[in-house]
């Protein structure tokens, strides 16, 4: 199968997962994607709730946005792609200092590269990057 093939794959079982109904609070709540990830590469500075008030937001030099609004801030539209790329480390965030710095897309390629070869390890970045963005939909208010 093309190594396109297998990410649009990916991006369409992660997207359809989205698309399942929400549990209420009673019910006990199985893994969730993405939610590992966050806890380590985004709650320090954006807090566990994602609404910036992560333990180390009084270490940076521009205040950490509180994720739970990204759809309110966006006409009712979650910037998946946006924010997708923001991860990734393609668009420059100036809370997240240079380019290279946090650039999730290049630690998620590091966790994998002595395992998979260049196309695999492509697809389980873009897997981490679309787990990570989904999560923090699921964040919106």
């Amino acid at each position: 199968m093309p190594a396109r093939s297998v990410v649009s794959l990916a991006v369409v079982a992660v997207m359809a997962a989205l698309m399942l109904p929400r549990q209420t609070a009673a019910q006990p709540r199985p893994h969730v994607p993405g939610a590992e990830a966050y806890r380590l590469a985004c709650a320090q500075c954006h807090g566990a709730d994602g609404r910036g008030d992560g333990p180390l937001r009084e270490l940076l030099s521009i205040k950490a946005p509180d994720l739970t609004t990204l759809r309110q801030r966006n006409n009712g539209e979650f910037p998946f792609e946006r924010i997708l790329k923001m991860v990734d480390g393609r668009e420059r965030i100036a809370a997240h200092g240079t380019p290279e710095m946090p650039a999730w897309g290049a630690v998620f390629s590091l966790e994998a590269s002595d395992r998979l070869d260049a196309v695999r390890r492509e697809t389980y970045v873009r897997g981490r990057i679309v787990e990570l963005v989904g999560f923090v939909a699921e964040l919106q208010r």
